[in-house]
Order: structure tokens, then C-alpha cells, then sequence
């Protein structure tokens, strides 16, 4: 059944905290130390609640209660570069860790529909993603200042700008063997491995990690009452399959003969009778591949 509204919800409250140190190394060069924690109070999450009716029946029924918290904490680090009128580049990371005792408002009714027992202690949320680093680099060509002294009006009046980004995989809980001690057993009639969701470790692991790279070239044509921009965009250069959707026997996406969850329709042991669910192919399981744009504008 669906979560009876609640017209009496406070709004979530965060409270944050941060200290920061920016030093302009040089003229050209600027670096930045931030560390942060944010505390987020009323969180909201689902409960089973028992109502009394008039004739002295008990009804159960779902709703949303301020009841949960959240804390993240972390450290960012950036580094900003000029070299005279033809680059301008930063560096950017940081590492935080986020926990609490549920990633989402419905989480509780999905364990307790699932049969699993509620959480009661804190865990790492399903959001955190503990490291994150970002390269950008942006080259300028000049017009009239082309590449290696030759070709003015080809080589030059060129912009370059490329980013590479890496990031912490998603967060998920560990699936484990069915056996007393975690091992792998198999169905006596198909021979399929069997799994359970470690509640021992909820959100204990990280997933593969993401890792691309994106770039745009422009070259501008002056026209004299304004200029041609001829661009190429290419996004995820080296067609890297980033994991979306976690396969979490495995810690990344789903690929034909990976083990899985019983839960999933694995294509090794396909289900024959009830609710058939599709194979795990889903495309948006990774990020999108390698994209390619090319376009053509005029500016005034």
C-alpha cells in the first residue's frame, strides 16, 4: 500500500559547518583548502504505524515520520593555473564520508517488505561517494598567434578545452553466499549459485569507479560582421563502460555470465514460470558511452 501522507512533517534541517584557507600562491597561480561537516536533522523516513479504529479494531498503515539523521564530512582541495593568454586550468578533488541511518524515505518499508530486519545503527548512505577528482584545461590559440608559427587562419583562433573526471563508484550492499560461513551453495535442481544480502554490511562496499574524459574544440572564422564557430564535442573519449547500476555480487554492472542476485532473472538460469522479469541488459546500466557532436554556429 502507498504511505498515508502527513500534513504534520517539519522540514529537513541542515546545519552545516566550514573552514576554508585561500592563498593566492601568485599571480597566476591559487590555491584553495576547504574541510566541512553538515549535519541534517528530521529526516524523513517511513514507519508502520497501529491505528485504533472506532469499534476497537487494530489497523496498520504507512506513513512519514521525522525520525531519522544524516552527517557528512569531508575535505576539498582546488588548484587554479594561468600561464599567460593561452592556458587556464584546475585541479579539484575531495574525499568525504556521508552516514546515517537510511539513504532514502522509503527504505524501511522496503526491508520490512523484504523481510529484512530495520536498521537501527548508522550506516554509509547510498549517495556517498568518497573521493571525486577533476582535471579541466582550457588552451587558447590567438588569432593571428598560430600553432608553430604557421598556418594563420587555420592554426589559429582555436580553443581546446578538456576535463577528465574520476569518481568513487556507488555504494551497495554485498551479496554472500547461503551457506553458515558465507559460502556459495547451489540450487539442488538448476545448479544456480545462491546469494543473500549481507545486513552485517549495508552500503559497506564501493562499486566500480567512474572515469572520463570530455572535450570540445572550436575554431573561429572571422566574417567581419561577426564569426563561424565550427566545434566538436566528444564526451567519454575513451568509451569507458562506467557502472550505473550495480550488480552487487560483483561490485559493477551486469555482464552475460556474471553471477547475480536470485532476485534477478539471470540469463545463465532464465526463470520458466511466474513473474518473468526481463534480463539484466539494461543500456542504462553504464554511463552513456563515447559521443560525438559536431556543430556550426554564427556569432554577432
Amino acid at each position: 500500500d502507498l504511505p498515508v501522507g502527513n500534513p504534520n512533517l517539519n522540514p529537513e534541517t541542515t546545519v552545516a559547518y566550514e573552514l576554508g584557507v585561500r592563498n593566492q600562491l601568485s599571480g597566476n597561480d591559487v590555491l584553495s583548502v576547504t574541510a566541512f561537516y553538515k549535519d541534517i536533522f528530521d529526516y524523513v523516513t517511513t514507519k508502520s504505524v497501529q491505528r485504533i479504529g472506532t469499534l476497537g479494531s487494530a489497523q496498520l498503515y504507512t506513513t512519514y515520520l521525522n525520525s531519522d539523521y544524516a552527517r557528512v564530512k569531508g575535505i576539498e582541495v582546488e588548484y587554479k593555473k594561468r600561464i599567460g593568454n593561452w592556458f587556464r586550468g584546475s585541479a579539484w578533488a575531495s574525499y568525504s564520508v556521508a552516514t546515517g541511518k537510511s539513504s532514502t524515505p522509503d527504505e524501511s518499508v522496503v526491508k520490512q517488505q523484504q523481510g529484512q530486519p530495520e536498521t537501527i545503527k548508522e550506516n554509509y548512505l547510498i549517495w556517498d561517494r568518497p573521493v571525486q577528482v577533476s582535471l579541466t584545461m582550457n588552451f587558447t590559440v590567438p588569432k593571428g598567434e598560430p600553432l608553430f608559427g604557421v598556418g594563420e587562419g587555420i592554426l589559429d583562433d582555436i580553443n581546446l578545452y578538456t576535463r577528465l573526471f574520476y569518481q568513487s563508484g556507488k555504494r551497495y550492499t554485498p551479496q554472500i553466499g547461503t551457506g553458515p560461513d558465507g559460502e556459495v551453495l547451489l540450487d539442488p535442481v538448476t545448479g544456480r549459485p545462491l546469494y543473500i544480502s549481507n545486513q552485517n554490511n549495508i552500503n559497506g562496499l564501493v562499486g566500480d569507479y567512474w572515469f572520463y574524459i570530455d572535450m570540445n574544440l572550436e575554431k573561429y572564422v572571422d566574417v567581419g560582421f561577426g564569426k563561424i564557430v565550427a566545434s566538436v564535442e566528444v564526451e567519454n573519449l575513451l568509451n569507458r563502460k562506467n557502472s550505473q547500476t550495480i550488480n552487487p555480487v560483483t561490485g559493477r554492472a551486469y555482464e552475460y555470465g556474471d553471477p547475480t542476485p536470485n532476485s534477478w532473472n539471470d540469463p545463465l538460469y532464465p526463470q520458466v514460470s511466474g513473474t518473468i522479469q526481463p534480463f539484466p541488459y539494461d543500456p542504462s546500466r553504464y554511463l552513456k558511452p563515447r559521443t560525438v557532436r559536431l556543430s556550426l554556429a554564427f556569432r554577432f
